[in-house]
């Protein structure tokens, strides 16, 4: 991407997210970040990151800059870059935005979403990062997932979530189409335990391509047991699933999810946020062979200054 786009559309994420900076009484804050991911290829991910509220007057409402280090390595290549970002959270009446615009000096990275607070929440979002594969570094190939997801409630009970997408691998060829749906039921809603059936299919347009997973097709179902709740300050999240997986080239296997995490009070004017989890159904970054595993963990500090 050329020079004057980047910075056209660093300068355009800026100026929208100022407009919902504009509250009254704003603070600042800093925000350190810390993430790590590994898969069954060897594959690795990490990156450290400090951020900078320069406006921040509430979890939604806020504006800053980010700077970042990434590292993406295998078992004999690594590469590592810096990036940054400029990011800001807003909202007008019932919607709420998000947006994460970087660069590592080449290419455009980052995020943006906007979503509705109502029952049928409806979100629109857009994600573009580099290929976290070997060929995917050295061909600086970056991955770009956009599309729309509503919330359905079925009841005082129910609710199903569907969510459609595109995925494109900066190979000018493969277009990834994503299916997913997902029922859940609250079985205790006073203790924050619900039951859900999560599913997911993918259909690539060009298969076998490249070194990450790309069969022609690929389909899971799971069987979900989820935990969210507030004690003394805390809250406490909890994800456990087992079910099935299958592609075009194989036949149905197991598939294993598991997912904690957790957010303190406020101590100080400071507050973390730290998840992990692994799953054992394949991600972008894996080539289908042997035994999938994917392992990630996270940490977010919000520091009011």
């Amino acid at each position: 991407m050329k020079p004057a786009i980047l910075a056209l559309t660093f300068a355009l994420g800026l100026g929208l997210a100022a407009e919902a900076a504009a509250d009254d009484a704003p603070g600042q804050a800093l925000r350190p970040e810390l993430w790590f991911s590994s898969d069954a290829d060897g594959n690795e991910t990490s990156k450290q990151a400090l951020g900078w509220d320069l406006r921040r007057v509430d979890e939604d409402h806020w504006l800053g800059v980010k700077l970042e280090h990434a590292r993406f390595a295998g078992d004999d290549w690594s590469r590592s870059e810096n990036r940054l970002y400029g990011r800001a959270a807003g909202g007008r009446g019932n919607w709420r935005w998000k947006v994460d615009a970087g660069t590592n000096g080449e290419d455009l990275l980052g995020s943006a979403s906007l979503h509705s607070q109502d029952a049928r929440r409806k979100e629109f979002f857009i994600e573009r990062e580099l290929l976290e594969t070997r060929q995917g570094v050295e061909r600086d190939l970056m991955l770009t997932f956009a599309g729309a997801a509503i919330d359905l409630p079925l009841g005082a009970r129910w609710t199903a979530t569907a969510l459609a997408g595109l995925q494109d691998f900066g190979s000018g060829t493969n277009l990834r189409t994503h299916m997913r749906g997902n029922l859940v039921f609250a079985a205790l809603p006073e203790q924050g335990i619900s039951v859900q059936v999560r599913t997911r299919y993918f259909r690539n347009s060009v298969a076998h391509e490249g070194d990450y997973y790309s069969p022609e097709w690929h389909g899971e179902a799971l069987g979900v047991l989820a935990l969210r709740r507030n004690r003394g300050g805390y809250q406490w999240r909890a994800i456990i699933g087992a079910g099935r997986q299958r592609n075009d080239a194989e036949s149905w296997r197991s598939a294993r999810l598991l997912e904690v995490g957790v957010d303190t009070p406020h101590w100080k004017k400071a507050w973390l946020r730290a998840n992990a989890g692994y799953r054992d159904t394949p991600v972008v970054g894996q080539t289908g062979n042997g035994t999938y595993a994917y392992r990630f963990a996270s940490i977010e500090a919000v520091i009011d200054l």
